[in-house]
């Protein structure tokens, strides 16, 4: 059985084999070959069909003031937590950790966000809990980091870590691949893991716990991003929204999702899914920024989202056991998939001014040079 999954098992050490078999018997076989079925050997492409623009709103159609107002009642009633996505390292950009200590003049992305989510708890008497979803590649290391800058003024206890979940990466005959130090290859299983391990790892029970109705989700490589922003959250919160999303207008072949209607409920098409060509056909860039109600975080750890496939350069023993490096099947879910569960979701769009520079690659679009012009207008750097 296992040499089905593993052809080169039994040139192993019997001390590794040992490790291995304990490994192994711990995996979904089941679901791991009904995934590389479905996804990679017989994938069904996206029906353009059935996808239509999502309604959404400008800020210039909002109270923008009347809003921040019920944002700041939210938050002076403890009611809010943020949440960011920070499971990355800094690969693309050479940068050797964790992508969230990348710094620009001595500040880094951490403690970019961190400035924010510190002056608000400042501003409304109470402090802002932080969730921060880190990976198996960059735990310790982010762990160590927070550290090495005492938390960035946080209290320790209004901080909080809990890493993403795993999935198996394979080969494109479908067999499982060996790291260098011949453990099972794990990576990763994409940011749609956020909501089961928010339920697994008990962050979910914790915020509960806490009183907190409204999670501000980002991600932690777009260099200007508002954490908090009152006027989404404070649309969020007094339109008893399950999911409030931040969108921008896409530039032409842009590589962002577009938040769409597919089959008459809310998503996002992925831009590595889109025909080549469609997506400039859709008005709402999805930029990793949302607000989650309690209700609906429940809901959507409870259910189950499809993987996607990535392909991937990733080392690995080859059939004889020699490390290589080549392109494998990387499976991820995407968060925005538990989107349709949504009892009410509503886009706001707003100018990318200010609301959104990724921090991609070394050099080119998307790049440090990029982000770093970005950050000098906003006057951040």
């Amino acid at each position: 059985m296992i040499t089905e999954w593993i052809p080169q098992f039994d040139r192993l050490a019997e001390n590794y084999q040992q490790k291995v078999i304990e490994q192994f018997e711990t995996l979904p076989l089941d679901e791991i070959r009904k995934t590389y079925e479905e996804v990679y050997v017989n994938p069904e492409p996206v029906d353009m069909t059935t996808v239509e623009e999502v309604p959404f709103v400008s800020r210039e159609e909002l109270d923008a003031e009347q809003l921040a107002g019920t944002a700041k009642e939210a938050l002076k009633n403890g009611e809010v937590a943020a949440l960011l996505m920070a499971g990355g390292q800094g690969t693309r950009l050479e940068h050797p950790g964790p992508k969230g200590t990348f710094s620009f003049d001595g500040l880094s992305l951490f403690e970019l966000q961190a400035k924010q989510i510190k002056a608000a708890g400042h501003a409304f008497g109470r402090p802002v809990h932080w969730y921060i979803m880190t990976s198996d590649i960059n735990h310790t290391e982010t762990l160590d980091f927070f550290r090495e800058h005492n938390h960035f003024g946080f209290e320790e206890d209004n901080i909080h870590f809990f890493r993403q979940e795993h999935f198996p990466a394979l080969s494109k005959d479908g067999g499982l691949l060996l790291t260098e130090d011949k453990d099972i290859m794990l990576t990763p299983n994409g940011n749609g893991g956020i909501f089961s391990a928010l339920k697994t790892s008990g962050m979910l029970e914790d915020m509960k716990d806490r009183g907190i109705r409204h999670v501000f989700m980002n991600n932690v490589d777009n260099a200007v991003v508002k954490v908090l922003d009152p006027v989404l959250l404070g649309l969020h919160v007094s339109e008893d929204n399950d999911v409030t999303s931040k969108s921008i207008l896409p530039k032409p072949g842009e590589s962002v999702g577009r938040l769409s209607l597919v089959n008459g409920e809310k998503s996002v098409v992925e831009y590595t899914e889109l025909p080549e060509g469609a997506g400039d056909k859709f008005q709402n860039g999805n930029i990793g920024i949302h607000v989650f109600g309690m209700e609906y975080l429940d809901k959507a750890a409870a259910e189950k989202v499809p993987y996607h496939l990535a392909l991937k350069k990733l080392e690995h023993m080859d059939e004889n056991l020699l490390l290589v490096k080549g392109e494998v099947l990387k499976f991820e879910k995407f968060y925005f998939d538990a989107f349709r569960h949504a009892r009410k979701h509503m886009t706001l769009q707003v100018d990318r001014k200010g609301e959104f520079s990724p921090l991609k690659n070394k050099v080119g679009k998307d790049s440090i040079e990029t982000a770093y012009n970005d950050l000098k207008d906003e006057g951040i750097v």
